[in-house]
């Protein structure tokens, strides 16, 4: 291993900084090409991706892994003046195939109705004409989002929505033999309307059933609701799950029902639907923020526990990114003097920007560790103060896993660190006796944090040096490392 022991003057004149590139960490559009809401449907061995786009028009892409991606031609607004659907396709719906023709479920605005287009060929497209799903009872506005399913032992196509039932926010229910006449039944959930001072949804957006180990799921996506259930994050914003014995329902919240989510009022990302890939039933998502634009994120793989409880797993199919062998080190201990409330250890600085950093943590005998990385090294004043600094802050008593900007202090020789918070996540569980596996994965300005390969964090850090170090912090004791590797990834 090679420390960093030089100082910082040659290296920041080569550090660039992004103030507006473009995040993500599996798919962007090119060609000036705008992504929102997304779906995928799989069609023999390709998986076809559709997602919300400029114009009124549907995006396009295939692969054959989930991984790679090949852009295709974009769908583009068929409806002509005065049509219901005169501007475009503008909200998210499902793609299913049905007696040898594709069907593209979408709506134009709500209230308005829902409608589809039909193709041959997944190449060219025609409007069905009419809108088939119009809003009425026992359902009212936020009538939208549309996902398809078909029932074998129904011989029906299933469909969920995001509507209202008698003004509460709910998942609507229909049903159709032919895709073309419609059933509607009683919602599936109906929640109280989300206040300051209760756990109830805004909303039900973009919701999705899926299967899995005997029980019945559904994921839809909700800004700012059930702050008291949400592991520590406080007006969380992401995709939340139900879950039932049956099919039909009841369904419940379960104790802690934000599966994929950001807290703090973030919303670095969002709609997380499934998909079954291989046996596996993978979560995937947009990720989305006020800088960074909106693309598709990593699948993670969704997992249940003896309690019916889900949590989102790192995809070792993603291990195919991986190219080259960065640092490896066997074991690395930082260990805090008497006198001073925090050790440093700077790691030399790497050139690749997209990386994956993988090491086991025994942070026992410590208050916190923080590893930071693309940081401008040393991480120390003054040069740490001229440019931001991002890292993972781990309090291993409290099990508290915290996404923090690491501000050094010129006080008592710089061994003074504040940590302003942008997210944090709560779990005991993943902290035994203080030791932990810790996996970061960072492509371009977007990062993904992972403990026991349980996802925990996905944001973009719009001012991020876009190369730097790594460091790791020890707060008042010693923090212990082994198996400390950086692979350089595949990249974007």
């Amino acid at each position: 291993m090679m420390l960093f022991n030089r100082t910082a003057l040659g290296l920041i004149g080569a550090l660039l900084l992004t103030t507006a590139s473009q995040a993500g960490t599996v798919y962007i559009p090119q060609h000036g090409e705008w992504m929102w809401d997304t779906w995928v449907m799989q069609d023999g061995e390709s998986y076809h991706l559709f997602h919300l786009s400029k114009d009124g028009g549907i995006g396009r892409a295939v692969s054959k892994d989930l991984i790679h991606w090949t852009q295709l031609p974009m769908i583009r607004n068929l409806a002509k003046p005065g049509d219901w659907d005169e501007k475009g396709m503008l909200l998210t719906g499902s793609t299913v195939k049905h007696d040898g023709k594709y069907y593209l479920s979408y709506g134009s605005k709500h209230p308005e109705p829902l409608g589809f287009l039909i193709s041959d060929d997944l190449k060219t497209w025609s409007r069905l004409g009419d809108p088939v799903l119009p809003s009425k009872a026992p359902y009212a506005r936020d009538w939208r989002d549309l996902s398809i399913y078909w029932d074998a032992q129904a011989k029906l196509w299933q469909g969920c929505l995001c509507a209202r039932h008698k003004e509460m926010p709910c998942v609507g229910h229909v049903s159709s033999p032919n895709l073309k006449h419609w059933t509607y039944h009683d919602p599936y959930f109906v929640s109280e309307p989300y206040t300051r001072d209760n756990n109830g949804f805004v909303e039900f957006e973009v919701p999705d059933m899926f299967e899995l180990a005997g029980k019945h799921y559904i994921v839809f996506s909700s800004i700012r609701s059930r702050k008291n259930f949400t592991s520590g994050r406080e007006d969380a914003s992401g995709t939340w799950y139900l879950v039932a014995d049956r099919k039909e329902g009841p369904y419940t919240v379960p104790k802690n029902p934000l599966l994929m989510g950001t807290g703090m009022g973030r919303i670095d990302h969002y709609v997380g639907r499934t998909i079954s890939h291989n046996g596996q039933r993978l979560m995937y998502c947009q990720n989305w923020g006020p800088y960074t634009g909106v693309n598709w994120s990593t699948p993670k793989l969704v997992q249940a526990n003896e309690s019916n409880e889900l949590s989102l797993r790192y995809w070792s199919d993603l291990d195919v990114f991986k190219k080259d062998k960065l640092l490896s080190v066997a074991a690395l201990t930082v260990k805090s003097d008497a006198d001073k409330r925090y050790q440093i250890q700077d790691i030399e600085n790497l050139t690749a920007s997209d990386f994956m950093l993988t090491c086991d943590l025994d942070a026992a005998r410590a208050t916190s560790c923080t590893i930071t990385w693309r940081s401008a090294l040393p991480l120390r004043p003054p040069n740490s103060e001229k440019f931001p600094t991002y890292g993972l802050r781990i309090d291993p008593k409290e099990g508290q896993f915290s996404l923090v900007q690491v501000v050094p202090s010129l006080h008592f020789g710089g061994n003074t660190y504040q940590m302003n918070l942008n997210d944090r996540y709560t779990n005991k569980s993943l902290c035994t006796a203080g030791k932990m596996k810790v996996r970061i994965m960072v492509r371009r300005d977007r990062s993904e944090v992972y403990v026991n390969d349980r996802w925990l964090f996905n944001v973009g850090f719009r001012d991020m040096l876009l190369k730097g170090g790594f460091s790791v912090l020890a707060e008042s004791g010693e923090v212990n490392l082994t198996n400390f590797e950086i692979d350089e990834l595949e990249p974007l």
